[in-house]
């Protein structure tokens, strides 16, 4: 198995990040922080997005009743990847903590992309180069993930 950043060994995943990356990762939670519940923002609407595309008042209702779950389990997610940017850059992590990075992680990635304008795949293209390359390393770091977390299925 590779020497990646993140590890499946034994039920838990490996995680090793050097500390340049920790620093550079640490800014999706301040993203994350900066987005307003409601708005105009388009990381807002990007991450709440419509559950009934047909019925306006059934998802009025649905984030009326479910938001503040989500939002508890959004904020559950973010303190262990806090945890993962405060260590030394070595941690176990369970399963679930795993995709708890995980999806901290891709809403970083979903959220920073909305604010560049990305609409589309081929938008990815028109990017300034800066922007390519932040969206391409959170995706990689999102696929190395995936890739241990699928030894452990």
């Amino acid at each position: 198995m590779s020497r990646g950043r993140f590890r499946y060994r034994s039920g838990k995943i490996l995680v090793e990040l050097p500390r340049e990356e920790r620093e550079f990762l640490s800014d999706v939670l301040e993203l994350l922080a900066s987005i307003p519940v409601s708005g105009d923002d388009p990381a807002t609407r990007r991450l709440q997005v419509p559950v009934y595309l047909d019925d306006p008042e059934a998802n009025s209702e649905w984030w009326l009743f479910m938001g503040e779950e989500l939002s508890i389990a959004r904020s559950a997610d973010r303190n262990v990847y806090q945890r993962v940017m405060e260590t030394d850059g070595k941690v176990t992590l369970t399963t679930e903590e795993a995709d708890a990075f995980l999806r901290v992680l891709n809403e970083g990635r979903l959220a920073l992309g909305a604010r560049f304008g990305l609409e589309v795949e081929a938008d990815h293209d028109q990017l300034p180069e800066e922007q390519r390359q932040v969206l391409d390393y959170l995706g990689w770091t999102l696929e190395e993930m995936t890739v241990a977390l699928s030894a452990a299925l």
